[in-house]
């Protein structure tokens, strides 16, 4: 089974303490989850799902519902804080954020600016799975293209770097390529770029997606019980060479600029999921659909605690609504094994099969009681 005794990671990442002031519609609080199995449940509206978006902030930096930064400050607020203890290192480390309405986002990292967003995602690694997620299965490449590069940020300190070095040049080849007279030259500039970091991230990729697959398969069909064979593999749009790709852009140049953007790079890549070697995207039930994304999930779980060293933090949003009786239960149990700090959001707390090793919190009006 994922996750066995002998991979379990000696030290855990977990949310010691978390303190929140002025976010969403959270009342200020001090939650001090415990190591395990925290279930958060309360009435829809309560601030349950808002309490795990906190939880997430912490370590993606960003909204899991793609909310502006702004949309995070309460209506009565001017400044949202979020201050956490993290423990599962060498030593506990410190977070802090600040984020105003006029001013830039604010981060401590242990007292100081952290040197890059590398860094603070290698401080708290965390996998998430909320209802949005099914788009991983049933929407388009780009969410699945996020999917990967999320993990290699948690895993690879340089990658992040390269990623958005990728992705500068790529907008500014863009905007010369809408212009009405494009010059050759100054693309070649960006070209070089593209080529050299594209080349990193597509080869990342790949190699993330030849560990991850068996291990996607392998919970598709022991924990959720998938009956279709899946397939789970990586489609570069272009061979993810240096060479390869800056041959691609010199050949494509004047279709690119007759479309006025790129096309081909690792930007067109994708994770192709098949079932009985048909795509899942068009051809899946919901039902597939869902059990494919929580066993990416799943598989994501494993692979960063294998790499990494430290079980993940984990966040589920609504999940017990998305699983049958005996597909909760083998999921809660694989869960346990692992050992990690699991959040879990719900309506209705008896549906989360846990007996043991929990934890139960209520939420009202944006207040927490235990």
């Amino acid at each position: 089974m994922l996750l066995s005794d002998s991979r379990i990671a000696e030290a855990p990442t977990r949310v010691a303490v978390l303190r929140a002031q002025g976010f969403r519609n959270l009342a200020s609080l001090t939650f001090e989850p415990k190591p395990h199995f925290n279930v958060i449940h309360g009435d829809n509206g309560a601030g349950k799902s808002n309490l795990l978006e906190a939880i997430y902030y912490l370590g993606a930096l960003k909204s899991f519902r793609g909310a502006k930064t702004e949309d995070l400050i309460g209506l009565d607020s001017d400044t949202a804080l979020l201050d956490a203890t993290i423990t599962g290192g060498a030593a506990p480390h410190k977070l802090r954020i600040e984020v105003g309405r006029s001013e830039r986002r604010r981060l401590q990292l242990d007292g100081k600016r952290p040197r890059s967003s590398s860094v603070w995602h290698q401080t708290v690694q965390m996998v998430l799975f909320h209802p949005g997620d099914l788009m991983l299965a049933a929407g388009a490449p780009d969410r699945r293209r996020a999917f990967l590069d999320r993990m290699l940020e948690q895993i690879n300190p340089i990658y992040g770097s390269t990623l958005a070095s990728y992705e500068k040049a790529l907008r500014s080849r863009n905007r010369l390529l809408k212009e009405e007279r494009t010059d050759r030259r100054s693309l070649r500039a960006y070209d070089a770029i593209l080529s050299k970091a594209g080349a990193v991230v597509g080869q990342a990729r790949a190699r993330l997606v030849d560990d991850l697959a068996p291990r996607v398969i392998r919970a598709f069909s022991e924990v959720f019980a998938g009956d279709t064979p899946l397939g789970v593999r990586y489609v570069p749009r272009v061979e993810p060479t240096e060479e390869a790709i800056a041959h691609s852009l010199e050949r494509s140049f004047e279709k690119d600029r007759a479309r006025g953007f790129t096309v081909d790079g690792p930007h067109g890549d994708d994770l192709e999921l098949q079932l009985h070697d048909v795509g899942a995207r068009h051809h899946g039930s919901q039902g597939q659909h869902r059990t494919i994304v929580l066993a990416l999930k799943t598989a994501e779980l494993d692979l960063l605690s294998e790499r990494t060293g430290r079980v993940p933090i984990l966040l589920l949003d609504d999940v017990s609504s998305e699983l049958d009786r005996s597909r909760n239960r083998r999921f809660f149990e694989m869960l346990s094994h692992a050992g990690g700090q699991v959040f879990l959001t719900t309506t209705h707390p008896e549906f989360i099969l846990l007996e043991n090793d929990r934890v139960d919190f209520h939420v009202e009006a944006g207040r927490i009681t235990r």
